[in-house]
């Protein structure tokens, strides 16, 4: 639950960066928008609203979904391989747990990321709401608030359970190497080659 909660504030923390995500959808979807402007222009021209159009629903979308990713591979750490600290978890059982957080991440996060899709590939002055969009795909049916999932698994899938899984893998590693430093042993071990180079460099040095 602690490793949820933590990668769900971290998800939500991301849409400090969502002017960049919304003029990459906006260049993807719909370049007329962009009209040739470059970056810095339309950094410059746009108010700052407009570049942080659909934040409540992109921290929906984070939220849920980073908990989704890290709290479904640490439960399948604990219930099906009975592993209760991280660094105790092989490979293989890292690999299996981030791909089910990734399944689960991609399906939680799929209704909030198809009304902000919709929400940012909108001119700039289009003043249309999150509600406005909501209800619009609730008319289409349930099935579109899905839309896109399997290219979502096919393409998001992969990069996301490939960089789960090594950042995990990593995590172990260095909580192993941290665990096993022994500052004290270091210093022990300096001081007996000190004692032990002083007669050398001693014998070695010009006699006067």
């Amino acid at each position: 639950m602690l490793e949820a909660t933590a990668g769900s504030i971290i998800g939500a923390a991301e849409v400090i960066l969502l002017p960049f995500d919304v003029l990459k959808i906006k260049s993807q979807i719909n370049p007329a928008i962009t009209n040739g402007r470059s970056l810095i222009r339309i950094l410059s021209e746009e108010r700052l609203t407009n570049l942080y159009r659909g934040t409540f629903i992109t921290a929906l979308r984070n939220a849920p979904g980073s908990f989704a990713l890290f709290g479904g591979a640490a439960l399948v750490r604990e219930r099906i391989f009975g592993i209760s600290q991280i660094r105790e978890s092989s490979l293989w059982q890292t690999f299996v747990g981030s791909v089910a957080g990734a399944t689960a991440s991609i399906v939680v996060a799929s209704p909030f990321d198809v009304i902000k899709t919709r929400l940012q590939n909108r001119p700039f002055k289009d003043n249309i709401t999150t509600y406005e969009v909501f209800h619009g795909l609730k008319q289409e049916g349930i099935s579109s608030f899905f839309k896109g999932l399997t290219p979502k698994f096919l393409s998001v899938g992969p990069k996301l359970v490939f960089s789960f899984t090594l950042a995990q893998y990593l995590i172990i590693q260095l909580d192993i190497l941290y665990k096993s430093y022994d500052p004290f042993q270091t210093s022990k071990d300096t001081f007996t080659n000190y004692q032990y180079l002083t007669p050398l460099l001693t014998a070695r040095s010009p006699t006067k």
